[in-house]
C-alpha cells in the first residue's frame, strides 16, 4: 500500500469516527427534546423550561467528557480542544441559566434561585440551585485563571460537583424522567462523568 492510500485510509478513519462522535452529540439533544414533545405541555414556558434544562445538562456533560480528549479533539472536531470546550461550556451555562430565569417568569417568585437547607434530601431534590452558582463559580476560575494560575483548576473542577447536583436534580424532580430512556440516560451521564473524574485525578498522579 502506497503512502497516498495509507493516508487516505487514515483520514478516511477519522472522518468516519468525527461523523460517529457528531452524532452520538446530535442525540444527546435530541433523545431529550423528543421525550419533552412526547410527554406533552401544557404551555411554552413549560416546553422551554424543560427543553433548557435537560439540554444544558447534555451540553455540560459532553463539555465535561471531552475533557480527557484535549489530544484527540484535533482529530475528532478539526479544530483545538479549548474552542470545542468553550462552546460546549457556554452553551450548558447559558441554558441551566435560563431554565430557573424561565420558571421564576412563569411562576412569578425569585424563591427558586434560593438554596435550601431544611434537609439533605431537600437540597438534592433542589440540587438544581447549588448546581447553577457552582457552574458560575468553575466558570469565573477559567476566566481568571490567569491571575489564580495556582489554584484555578481546582475551583474549575468544581463544575463536576454542578452536573452531579443538577443531574440529581433531574433524577427527583424533572417530569420527563419518568422516561426510562431519559432515566437511563441520566444514570450513563452521571457514571461517566465521575469516572471522568477519577480517571483525569489518576492521570494527574
Amino acid at each position: 500500500m502506497s503512502k497516498n492510500e495509507k493516508k487516505l485510509n487514515r483520514s478516511n478513519e477519522q472522518a468516519t469516527i468525527r461523523y460517529m462522535v457528531y452524532f452520538l452529540i446530535f442525540l444527546l439533544y435530541l433523545i431529550p427534546i423528543i421525550i419533552v414533545i412526547m410527554h406533552g405541555f401544557s404551555d411554552y414556558f413549560q416546553l422551554f423550561r424543560r427543553v433548557t434544562a435537560l439540554t444544558g445538562i447534555s451540553s455540560l456533560f459532553i463539555a465535561i467528557i471531552l475533557s480527557s480528549l484535549v489530544r484527540q479533539s484535533k482529530k475528532l472536531f478539526g479544530t483545538v480542544y479549548i474552542k470545542i470546550h468553550h462552546f460546549f461550556s457556554i452553551s450548558g451555562l447559558i441554558l441551566i441559566t435560563l431554565h430557573p430565569i424561565i420558571m421564576a417568569i412563569d411562576f412569578g417568585t425569585t424563591s427558586i434561585f434560593a438554596l435550601s437547607f431544611s434537609s439533605w434530601d431537600a437540597f438534592l431534590t433542589n440540587g438544581g440551585r447549588p448546581a447553577l452558582y457552582l457552574a458560575y463559580i468553575a466558570t469565573i476560575a477559567a476566566v481568571l485563571r490567569k491571575s489564580i494560575t495556582k489554584y484555578w483548576r481546582y475551583f474549575h473542577s468544581i463544575i463536576y460537583f454542578a452536573f452531579i447536583f443538577g443531574a440529581i436534580h433531574g433524577l427527583r424532580m424533572g417530569s420527563n424522567l419518568s422516561s426510562p430512556i431519559l432515566y437511563g440516560l441520566f444514570i450513563i451521564m452521571i457514571a461517566a462523568v465521575i469516572a471522568n473524574f477519577f480517571y483525569k485525578r489518576y492521570l494527574n498522579t
